[in-house]
Order: structure tokens, then C-alpha cells, then sequence
């Protein structure tokens, strides 16, 4: 691999840090969370996001809620919250999660996957075409990590997301991450299912950090990214490379209220570094770190 500068590389952006952010000589690429803006028409994390957002190398608007996968109608008046973010940050992606998370009139407060089927796939469809009609802006689906699996799934994620992309013009977020996660917990190869992927439709990669449970992997955005995901990215980039040489931002997510900003920075140029020089990693799923130096 020659060079990562194909690459557009930032972290999510969270109010713990709009403080240190303000004092920053110099901004990256920042991904604004819809959900925590939506329908605001002032107030202090309005206000401290647009000064911050003017000075960041660009931007990405993403979301949880749009219930893409879901029978309910889809709200009317979330796409018009959604069209008046994009009218103010003028984000290069606007993303939302392949997944459904309202049914029979409840809210769930989780990313629930949905049967891979044909029929879902054109329900899918039909409804992406309607957003981005909607937003008048192109629509990007991220792929889920999932804990559960039905007996009517026939179509693998990877291909699944991907005619999904080809035939409603949709981008693809690809959150290596969540790949990792859903392989190691259907005993799958992490690799094989990230190669179902179509690259070519991908506009955005994330990358987080995870946790061991007894015996499974949980998606928490609360640690450190591990080797093993660093590594996966490494190789999704190489590909990426060989067959497309277009600028992707790679967003860096993490949660946990207790990060401070520099070590958020420090673990993404540590996993720059790694993706250009390190070695494969060999460290346990749910720990370890890519040093500065690639070690």
C-alpha cells in the first residue's frame, strides 16, 4: 500500500469535547450525530456544533432512527429534520443504519437487524428511494452488528446491503467494526464477509471499539479499538486501493464520556500508522491497541 492520503481519516463528534475542539488549531473530519440535532432551532449544542463544523476539514451527518428496515410508515417530519441539518453543514454523507427499530407502535433503543430475504430487501428499496427523493440528497446505509440470526435469512449482509446500493443508488457506510462483531459471533471469517462488501458503493468506513462478553462480542463504542479490527481495516483499505482511488472517510467512534479528546486523536493517528506500516495484530478480539510505531 503506497499511501492512506485517499483517505479522509476523523473521530465522531461528541459535547465532552466541544471545549477542547474550540481550542484546536486545526480540525478534522467531524461526524455530526442527526438525533442529537434534530428539529433544534438554537440552544448551546446547535450553536457550539455550527462554530465547529465551519472549522472542520469536512463533515458526515449520521443517524439512528430513520427506521429504513422498519413496516411503519417512514416520519415525515424526522426526513424534514434531517433535509434542514443537511441545508446547514452541508455534509459530504448522510447516513443512517440498515435496521429496524420500531415495530407495533414500541421504540427500541437498539439497531435490531432485519430478515435477509427478498421480500425485505425490496421493502428496503423502496423506501431508500424515498429518502433520498425526500432529501434530495444521496442516502448511506451502515451495516449492523447483529447478536441474532432467523431462520428466513438467504441472502448474506454483505451481499444483501450491496443490491440494495446497486439498484436504489444508496452509498454504503461499512463499519468494519460491526463485521468483525457479527462474523466472531456467527463463527464466521471476518474477511470472507467484509469481501461481500461492494466497495465501489462505499462512501464512508467506521471503525470502534468492542467488548467480550461470556460468549459473545457486544458492539459498545466504549473502548479502545482492538488489533485484530485495526487489522481488518488495514486490509479493507488495501483492497480499496487496488480497486478504487477514491477519497473515504474512515470515522473513528467511541462513546464513553470518559475519553478525553487528545487520546481520541492519539488512537486514530496510532491506527493510521498501523494501517499504513503495522503488522497484523495478535492480540485477543476485545483488546489491544496499534501503537504509534506500528508495534
Amino acid at each position: 500500500m503506497k499511501s492512506a492520503t485517499f483517505n479522509s481519516w476523523g473521530v465522531g463528534l461528541r459535547a465532552k469535547h466541544f471545549q477542547d475542539w474550540h481550542a484546536a488549531s486545526s480540525i478534522p473530519m467531524l461526524e455530526i450525530m442527526a438525533d442529537n440535532l434534530i428539529h433544534h432551532e438554537g440552544g448551546p449544542a446547535l450553536w457550539h456544533t455550527s462554530r465547529i463544523a465551519e472549522r472542520a476539514a469536512a463533515v458526515v451527518l449520521h443517524g439512528v432512527a430513520m427506521n429504513i428496515g422498519g413496516a411503519n410508515p417512514l416520519s415525515l417530519n424526522y426526513l424534514a429534520g434531517i433535509q434542514k441539518l443537511i441545508e446547514r453543514f452541508k455534509p459530504i454523507v448522510v447516513s443512517d443504519h440498515l435496521c429496524f427499530s420500531q415495530a407495533a407502535g414500541l421504540q427500541s433503543y437498539e439497531l435490531l437487524p432485519l430478515i435477509r430475504s427478498r421480500e425485505t430487501l425490496e421493502h428496503v428499496i423502496e423506501r431508500v428511494d424515498f429518502v433520498q427523493q425526500f432529501l434530495g440528497h444521496q442516502f448511506t446505509l451502515e451495516n449492523v452488528s447483529a447478536y441474532v440470526s432467523y431462520k428466513d435469512d438467504s441472502i448474506p449482509e454483505g451481499d444483501f446491503l450491496s443490491e440494495i446500493a446497486h439498484r436504489s443508488g444508496c452509498g454504503i457506510l461499512l463499519d468494519v467494526n460491526n463485521v468483525f462483531v457479527t462474523s466472531k459471533n456467527f463463527n464466521l471469517d471476518p474477511l470472507d464477509e467484509l469481501k461481500r462488501f461492494d466497495l465501489n458503493a462505499v462512501n464512508q468506513i467506521h471503525v470502534a471499539g468492542h467488548s467480550l462478553k461470556e460468549d459473545f462480542l457486544f458492539d459498545t463504542h466504549d473502548s479502545l479499538v482492538c488489533t485484530d479490527v485495526w487489522d481488518l481495516l488495514r486490509k479493507t483499505l488495501e483492497t480499496f486501493k487496488a480497486c478504487n482511488d477514491r477519497r473515504v472517510p474512515v470515522i473513528l467512534e467511541n462513546d464513553n464520556s470518559e475519553v478525553i479528546l487528545s487520546d481520541l486523536l492519539n488512537e486514530l493517528e496510532a491506527g493510521k500508522k498501523f494501517c499504513l506500516f503495522g503488522t497484523p495484530g495478535t492480540t485477543s478480539e476485545s483488546s489491544g491497541r496499534p501503537s504509534a510505531n506500528g508495534n
